[in-house]
């Protein structure tokens, strides 16, 4: 038992460590306005940025593990202005949606995801583009919903393949979950500890240092966030690797030069279809926000030819 613990504890650090304080002070704050969907015992927050002038398409970001729609501020506001209706939302446990718990009925992430799309676009497909964990959403999403995937933005994807036995997860997540709430959460209040962090994901102390940490760290505060990863790293779907294999829409995958998150038996490269188109971006993990006119641009330059 202490094994298992201790492995469980690991986990949570490591993913603590990515707890990423993915986003730095931007100039405003254009996603004031929250909407909410219900579903099931789920209160999902999300966004929508309304095209700027003609709309040419439409985008579906999802946010990796143990950030949330605030991520994708800056980007989403340039695709925005290039003509393109942008929403995101914040996945179960993350930012302001309801955490998984035992008292929770598990529902898929990418059923949530389809769901959403056809509350803003009935009958509609979407561009989805993923960061990290969302990656692997994105992914799963195009493998079980196609007629809602006419494409996808891979940035630094994951497919979240936790090494532990799902049903030692689903039975220590609520009690280990209880015991390490209350000693994980103060450490977010220590600034520069977890400035110093953030380092790891950017790959880079000055950048991180300038962190609005707030932004982040106040939705991670929220009680139960440690008790809903643990469920989470049980219940998530993964997608199959000869799944994703058969995809045939065009697929944009960037990598980053200097990722310090993803392990290798998360890395979907060795998977993806012939028809992939894949860059190395300068940065860490977490390039699509610290280089986002760099990330919008390498996209953009992907979507024109499709």
């Amino acid at each position: 038992m202490r094994n298992i613990c201790m492995k469980a504890l690991t986990l949570v650090l490591a993913f603590a460590l990515t707890a990423a304080l993915a986003v730095p002070a931007l100039a405003g704050r254009p996603f004031d306005e929250k909407l909410w969907l219900k579903t099931g015992d789920y209160d999902i927050l999300y966004r929508v940025v309304p095209a700027d002038g003609t709309q040419v398409g439409r985008i579906f970001f999802i946010h990796g593990i143990l950030s949330s729609t605030l991520y994708w501020e800056e980007l989403a506001g340039m695709f925005s202005r290039a003509g393109y209706l942008c929403a995101m939302l914040d996945l179960p446990t993350f930012g302001e949606s309801t955490r998984e718990s035992k008292d929770v009925a598990p529902k898929d992430r990418e059923e949530i995801v389809a769901e959403l799309m056809e509350v803003i676009a009935p009958g509609e497909a979407w561009i989805v583009a993923g960061h990290s964990m969302g990656g692997g959403v994105a992914l799963n999403t195009a493998i079980l919903y196609p007629e809602k995937v006419s494409g996808l933005l891979l940035y630094a994807p994951a497919v979240m393949r936790i090494p532990i036995d799902d049903r030692i997860l689903r039975c220590i997540a609520e009690p280990l979950g209880c015991v390490l709430d209350p000693i994980i959460t103060p450490v977010l209040y220590v600034d520069p500890l977890v400035r110093l962090l953030a380092a790891i994901p950017y790959a880079d102390l000055k950048f991180a240092w300038n962190y609005d940490i707030s932004r982040v760290t106040d939705s991670l505060k929220l009680p139960g966030t440690l008790t809903g990863l643990l469920h989470m790293a049980y219940r998530a779907a993964v997608p199959a690797m000869e799944d994703i294999a058969r995809l045939e829409i065009p697929i944009l995958m960037l990598k980053a030069e200097s990722d310090y998150i993803v392990p290798g038996f998360m890395q979907p490269d060795a998977a993806m279809p012939p028809q992939t188109v894949t860059h190395v971006m300068k940065g860490g993990h977490q390039f699509s926000e610290q280089y986002a006119a760099e990330t919008f641009e390498k996209s953009m330059e992907f979507l024109s030819f499709q």
